[in-house]
């Protein structure tokens, strides 16, 4: 068959090469396992949690891989990642015809956080790697896979409050704890934060009963900045470097998840996030404002106003404008997230990226029209981060902290580090 090649894909893991299509049996992490396991009670069970992007999908009857791909991107990518946002269930279901993709569960949600493309070995192993390192020091540890370490993968284009996923993190915390008979550790990098906030804060129950220590690493608690504005004014990868920008911007404007990450409106920030442009012989600013909500999401609405796509297989044109449903949405969710409260009996523990040029806001210079603001050339305004979450946001997240490290390194590569991993230790053994 034909191989395809585009460039670039929305927010936040890191890149991408792949081989073949594999077809992986799929595992799930029953009760009846967690029943038929030894208890382990040397260590406190661990739970990870990725972020967005950073789970493998599946084609759900075949258990082919489609997320991440790198051969034939385009074609997997439109094909099984695209959808569109259904108002009535709440969530980015597939397109007609299409068929429905789920994250792998095999090897106790493990082998869809390892390595986001298992086909690849070295010399590019270190680029596509995710949980993996972290997986093998645990399990050097005395961590064992199914017994006292889980992975919890989800479908990263649907809400951080979808209930499928809070169902299944609630699953994978009591089989945790059943088998073990002691709480349990939740390790989280980059938006698996505010999933686990949402449980938090919806299910605050769960918390209090069943889990005692929380490591979060790079989450954005106060949202994303320059990065977030960029994916709806031009898509940006999320991972894989095969994916054009323009079919990253298409999913996005159809996900949840997406709209989720967009600056917190109600927070006085420091640096706010901004685009700027001269239009009309005036520079213009629209700048995140808590006094006025709305004025910083004009560009992104009016670039995307008459965006459309092309529907795979026939192409059908699909008008996909700035989603205002799901941007209200996006602030209940936002909200409720803002004012979850850790119970006294959780230590939480704070790790996030620092020294990386992180872009805050976006200058477009001269345009004649909102749509130029799709495909202009821009220059970041940048502040310190780990190159996609700023410090702001990853520290202000309004708990009291057991613990703290300020680490050098990028976003994803943030759980491979040694002084991450050592913060991991130190929390999930600090009695």
């Amino acid at each position: 068959f034909r191989w395809r090649a585009s460039s670039a894909w929305f927010l936040f893991i890191l890149a991408v090469v792949g081989e073949e299509a594999c077809a992986v049996p799929l595992v799930k992490a029953s009760l009846d396992e967690a029943a038929a396991a030894s208890p382990v009670s040397k260590v406190s069970p661990i739970i990870l949690v990725p972020g967005i992007g950073g789970s493998v999908m599946v084609e759900r009857r075949t258990g082919m891989r489609v997320w991440i791909r790198f051969y034939e991107a385009t074609f997997y990518f439109q094909r099984f990642m695209w959808g569109k946002y259904n108002s009535t269930t709440e969530s980015m279901e597939p397109l007609p015809g299409q068929p429905n993709t789920i994250p792998l569960l095999s090897g106790f949600g493990l082998d869809a956080i390892r390595n986001l493309d298992p086909d690849v070995k070295w010399p590019i192993y270190d680029y596509l790697v995710y949980f993996d390192g972290m997986i093998k020091v645990l399990e050097q540890q005395g961590w064992v896979a199914g017994q006292t370490l889980f992975g919890a993968p989800w479908d990263f284009r649907q809400s951080m409050c979808w209930k499928p996923t809070l169902d299944m993190l609630t699953d994978k915390i009591l089989n945790a704890y059943n088998i073990n008979k002691r709480k349990v550790s939740l390790v989280t990098h980059s938006m698996g934060g505010l999933v686990t906030k949402c449980l938090l804060a919806k299910r605050p129950d769960i918390f209090e009963q069943y889990v005692e220590t929380w490591v979060s690493i790079a989450t954005p608690h106060q949202g994303s900045a320059g990065k977030i504005l960029l994916e709806f004014l031009q898509g940006y990868n999320l991972g894989n470097i095969n994916v054009k920008p323009e079919d990253a911007k298409s999913l996005s404007l159809e996900a949840p998840s997406v709209y989720e990450l967009l600056p917190q409106e109600n927070y006085a920030w420091k640096q706010p996030p901004y685009t700027a442009m001269n239009m009309g012989g005036q520079r213009l600013v629209f700048a995140v404002d808590s006094t006025n909500a709305t004025r910083y999401l004009v560009p992104l609405r009016e670039a995307c106003r008459s965006h459309s796509r092309l529907l795979p297989p026939d192409k059908t044109e699909d008008l996909e404008p700035f989603n205002d449903e799901l941007l209200e949405r996006s602030r209940g969710t936002r909200k409720l997230v803002a004012q979850a409260q850790l119970p006294p009996s959780v230590r939480f523990y704070n790790v996030y990226g620092v020294n990386e040029s992180t872009p805050i806001g976006l200058e477009f210079g001269k345009i004649k029209a909102w749509s130029d603001l799709s495909h202009h050339k821009y220059v970041p305004t940048e502040g310190d981060g780990d190159g996609t979450v700023p410090v702001e946001s990853a520290t202000h997240h309004g708990f009291p902290e057991r613990g703290t490290a300020a680490v050098a390194s990028k976003h994803l590569a943030l759980v491979q580090q040694k002084a991450t991993i050592d913060m991991v230790l130190k929390a999930v053994r600090d009695t």
